[in-house]
């Protein structure tokens, strides 16, 4: 299982994903889905809300309750409390850092994003410390 940010969630629902990406099932954290989600609901001027102005109105349909087989939400709930005990170890990162981090530890040690600027400077020097690797999508 390949864990991805949102702007991959979102290429997973128009089938254009990038070739270096590997050709494993998909998942997007509790917390990216519900970025996805809050600009569906208020979009704004940001990337993420141009991306979903982007799709039709089907694609979004879809991605407010993705089919496991193309794009599986992880369930936080059984990896909540390591969340929060990452969070606290590296200065209280915050939910959405932490529980990414978290996913991309026990689901191979990979990290996917489609661009480097939704990666952040923290996410990045934690991820290198735990020994999780981040790949930037062409």
């Amino acid at each position: 299982m390949i864990v991805v940010d949102e702007y991959l969630a979102i290429r997973s629902l128009t089938g254009l994903l990038p070739d270096d990406l590997p050709d494993e099932p998909l998942a997007v954290t509790t917390s990216a889905h519900w970025r996805l989600l809050l600009r569906m609901h208020a979009s704004g001027t940001g990337q993420l809300s141009q991306a979903l102005r982007a799709l039709s109105p089907t694609d979004l349909v879809v991605l407010r309750e993705p089919a496991p087989a193309v794009l599986e939400v992880l369930d936080s709930r059984p990896t909540l409390d390591q969340a929060a005990a990452l969070a606290a170890t590296y200065g209280n990162t915050g939910w959405h850092v932490a529980e990414t981090l978290v996913a991309g530890l026990i689901h191979g040690r990979q990290l996917w994003f489609g661009t480097e600027r939704n990666v952040g400077r923290r996410m990045r020097e934690i991820a290198d410390d735990l020994g999780v690797a981040i790949y930037i999508a062409a």
